[in-house]
Parts: C-alpha cells; structure tokens; sequence
C-alpha cells in the first residue's frame, strides 16, 4: 500500500468537542487508572523499542492540559517521563529518533505552559482537531521513513473521532503500530439508538454520571456510524436491543466484542478493559489495545490485570481488599477452569509453538483472566503431568554437569516452544 492512501482516507465531520474545563479540575481515580494503564504499558515499550534502534513516533490525539488543577499530571506528561525513564535506561550507542507529538483543540497553550523546557524539546504541541491534524502528521512521517513504530493512543471525549478506515491503513504503512483507544461504547450505542429511532431504555443519568469525558453529539446518517465502528454489524444488535431480545448490557459487550473483531482485521491481538465504577455496573467505556505482535500482547495484559485490581479494591470496593481475584468482568475464574480453556487450545497444538505466542493467542481468544504468570504456572502443571511437551533454548544449564533447563519465562536468548503430547 501507498503512503499516499492515507490521503483519501475520508474523516466523517465530529463536530468541535466541548470544553469540559470542569474534567481537568481534580484527577478522578477511573483517570489515574487509565493514565496508568498506558504509563505502566509506555516503559517497557520505549524501552524495547529503543534497542531496535529504529524511530519511534508517538501520537496522543486528545492531549488535554498535560496538568490538571490539582496537580495530578496528565498523558502528555505521563508519556514524556515514560521516555525519560526509558532513556536513561538505553546504553546503547546512536539512539533513535523519537517524535512526540501532542494533539490539542481546546488547550494547546495550556499544554505548552505545563511542559518543562527539556519537554518542550523533546515533543510538539499541534494545535487543532484530531480529525484535520492525524493523517497530515502521519503522511509526513511515512513520506520521511516509513520504516519507524508508531504508537497512537487515542483518548476522545465521545468516539465520533475515532476512524476505522484509518486504524486499518496504519499496519501496512509503517514498521509496527500499536492502538490504545478509549472506546466509549455507550456513547457510540446511544447514537446508534438516536438515528434508528430507537428508544434508549437505560438510565442515562446512571450511565453517564461522572463521565466528564462523555460528549454527547449525535449522528447525522448511517454512514458516519459505520465509519466510526468499521461496518455496519451495530445494526442488529440495535434492532436485537429495539426487539427486547438483549438488554443494554448484552448490546455494549456485544458491541464492544464485534468491534474487537473488526480491529483483528488488520491487529492479530486486540485487548479491552472495562472501567466500571461498581461491580456489575454497566462499563462507564473500554480501554481498547491492538499490537500484531505477541510480546506487547503480553505485556498489556499483565498491565490490565495489575490495573483492573487497583479499580477494583480503590474505585469499586471504596479501598477495601478483595478476597478473591476479579477479571475486569468482575468474574472469579477458578484455576480448574483457566486449566481447561489451556487444555481446550493446547488440543490443536500438534506441531511445536512459542510460548509467547500460546499466551497472546490464549489472551485474545478467551479474554484476560489471569496474568501471564497464572498462566505459565498452569502450563507448568501441565508439562508436569506429561499432558504437553515443552522443549528449551538452551536445552542444558551450564552447570560443570549439565541439567535439563526447567525455566518458565522467555528473556534474552532463552526461548519455549510448547505442543499437545502426542
């Protein structure tokens, strides 16, 4: 594909995003978990971006002051001290070139304001709407060298910005791209419901309470939904919601799952996490994530289960400790059961395969139930009652009397392939 292609990408109009001055007036805790999600995640992969010695561009769509007024740093910031930590980490010799580039409509200047001057120096404020400055910022990249890993974290206050056709021409334009998207799924549905005409039975007040982040605007035709979600499957489970044969509950995960689905087109592992302010209550939006590649697969999730135990005991449970481990569903899933979903892939494993790959694909068939450390220990049961054959690089220790290696992670030159005994 032609660099040029992201020219003709056409961008449905998202109107001018309100203000919502009143978000940047105290950090919410839902706000520190998102910005930790993607801080936690930003380290380790500057940090392993960095020693490919290739260029890295980083683009925050929705930037926001970089400060709220309580002092609470903002994703801008959040991902410049991400770089630096990253930085003063690499030891290696020619470091590549890293962009970041902030894109703010309503608080450019309040941005600039609240970076450093080192800041200033190591990134771009653009001033303007998402929708007009994105492709023009990554056409020039692309023009300049397409061969750089982009990373796009995309958080809108409602989700007439976000564009499938573009996130679908990013992968065959550039060396790597990874998404972090907020997708605020009942906003999309309450837009979907307004231009079908269909009567939206949930307790707005209950849903969006809180959510400064929501944006209320609506859809002209049904194309410009088609845009935003990728296709035009959100029509039935509208007219599924409209028919009373599935709940709002059932249609913002059915939504969320398709859209998942829609991402795999062209991103081999797509992750979401739910934020919900009480267990059981609907998701106030997801943390979408899409990487092709199975380490950053990983990494998210161990991210997102560190993550969703933060919102649950200090968001949820109001800081009181949870005796059981939660998904992000708020399931409790017992190690019986994430044994038999390990046994239902291994079953089609005949011919050997990496471990990081069984992980991610395990992470992106079943969701995230557990960490990656969960997960190797059940597959260490595994091995060990001969229901699975694991093969090491290196095969021996280096002991004066060389054993069988027994290692369960994957770092360095140590790699491990596993399949189905036969």
């Amino acid at each position: 594909m032609q660099s040029g292609y992201l020219y003709e990408l056409a961008i449905g109009g998202a109107g001018v995003p309100k203000s919502n001055n009143d978000f940047f007036k105290e950090k919410k805790i839902w706000s520190k978990v998102k910005d930790e999600l993607l801080g936690c995640y930003l380290t380790p992969y500057f940090s392993k971006i960095l020693w490919t010695r290739k260029p890295i561009l980083y683009v925050d769509g929705f930037s926001g002051k970089g400060k709220f007024d309580d002092g609470e740093n903002g994703s801008p910031i959040t991902a410049l001290e991400c770089l630096e930590n990253s930085m003063l980490r690499y030891k290696g010799n020619n470091k590549p070139t890293v962009k970041m580039k902030f894109i703010e409509l309503n608080h450019a200047e309040d941005l600039i304001n609240n970076l450093s001057d080192e800041q200033k120096q190591r990134s771009e404020v653009i001033a303007g709407k998402f929708e007009e400055q994105v492709i023009p910022l990554l056409q020039n990249a692309a023009n300049q060298n397409r061969n750089q890993n982009v990373f796009l974290y995309i958080d809108p206050y409602g989700v007439k910005a976000l564009n499938a056709t573009l996130f679908d021409a990013l992968p065959d334009v550039f060396q790597t791209v990874e998404l972090l998207i907020n997708l605020n799924s009942w906003g999309f549905l309450r837009m979907a419901f307004a231009l079908k005409k269909t009567d939206f039975r949930e307790e707005e007040d209950k849903i969006f309470q809180d959510l400064e982040e929501y944006d209320s605007s609506t859809a002209a035709t049904i194309e410009e939904i088609n845009d935003i979600a990728g296709g035009d499957y959100w029509q039935e489970i509208v007219n599924n919601y409209n028919k009373r044969s599935i709940d709002g509950y059932q249609a913002e995960k059915e939504f969320a799952q398709k859209y998942k689905l829609r991402l795999r087109e062209k991103y081999n592992y797509v992750l979401d996490m739910p934020i919900r302010l009480k267990a059981g209550n609907h998701p106030k939006y997801r943390m979408v994530y899409a990487t092709n590649h199975p380490d950053g697969c990983i990494l998210m999730a161990d991210n997102i289960v560190a993550r969703t135990d933060r919102l649950i005991v200090d968001v949820q449970r109001g800081g009181q400790l949870n005796l059981f481990e939660e998904t992000a569903e708020n399931e409790i899933i017992s190690i019986d059961e994430l044994t038999e979903k390990a046994k239902t892939m291994l079953n089609n494993l005949h011919n050997y395969t990496r471990l990081k790959t069984f992980l991610a694909d395990f992470y992106n068939t079943f969701g995230i139930l557990c960490g990656s450390s969960k997960l190797k220990e059940v597959l260490k049961e595994l091995e060990g009652c001969n229901y699975i054959e694991v093969k090491r690089t290196p095969a021996l220790t280096k002991a004066s009397k060389p054993k069988p290696t027994r290692f369960w992670d994957e770092k360095g030159e140590k790699a491990i392939e596993l399949k189905r005994m036969s």
